[in-house]
């Protein structure tokens, strides 16, 4: 999946509309945040140039040639260089080697970084809400402060927090949906004060 459909001013333009539409009717602030990713995932690239070394070694043991007898360490070395740039550059083939657990861990653990280091809970009414968004793992983590009743809310969150989650997988425009239909829940839950006023950023946040 390629980052540019996210990171594009469309999007960035997009989010921004979504967001002022959104709070124009709910004491909801919304915040949304994009990373390319949230774990470094090195052990992964490594994992790769050893898969790939090993395949030349054993390509040499079985298809043994005089004519590579005096470099085939070498290329041995240098096939695991190349299997750890690939790994690195290739974002399908990198997640193939990084776990599931891990990858959610990661975006979990991003995410609430965000939510402390962007200042989302210090609004006057508790009521932000990070909607954290991490291309490489193509998850969306909701992090909401203490003034959105998750709680009270109950299966209409878990569903429209789900739906988020799910979309990262399909592209920006899924996305924008998923964002767009969490504006009547909130607009419910959380009404916009007559003294509301606007504590978090609009604009879409690139990590």
């Amino acid at each position: 999946m390629s980052h540019a459909p996210w990171l594009s001013d469309k999007a960035r333009a997009t989010v921004l509309d979504q967001i002022v539409g959104l709070e124009a009717t709910s004491g909801a602030e919304l915040v949304v945040t994009v990373a390319v990713r949230s774990g470094h995932y090195r052990h992964a690239d490594y994992l790769v140039g050893a898969l790939l070394s090993l395949a030349a070694l054993l390509f040499y043991l079985f298809y043994p040639d005089p004519l590579f007898d005096d470099v085939a360490v070498m290329l041995i070395i240098a096939s695991f260089g190349v299997g750890t740039i690939l790994g690195a550059s290739l974002s399908p083939l990198r997640r193939v080697f990084v776990s599931r657990k891990q990858m959610d861990e990661e975006v979990r653990k991003a995410a609430h970084s965000k939510f402390v280091e962007q200042g989302i809970s210090r609004t006057r009414d508790r009521t932000g809400i990070l909607v954290y968004v991490s291309l490489f793992e193509q998850r969306v983590e909701v992090v909401p402060d203490i003034g959105i009743p998750v709680q009270d809310l109950g299966e209409r969150w878990a569903s429209g927090t789900k739906a988020l989650d799910i979309s990262a997988k399909n592209g920006f425009a899924a996305f924008a949906q998923a964002l767009a239909a969490m504006g009547p829940m909130l607009t419910e839950a959380v009404p916009r004060a007559p003294d509301d006023i606007n504590e978090l950023p609009d604009d879409m946040v690139q990590a």
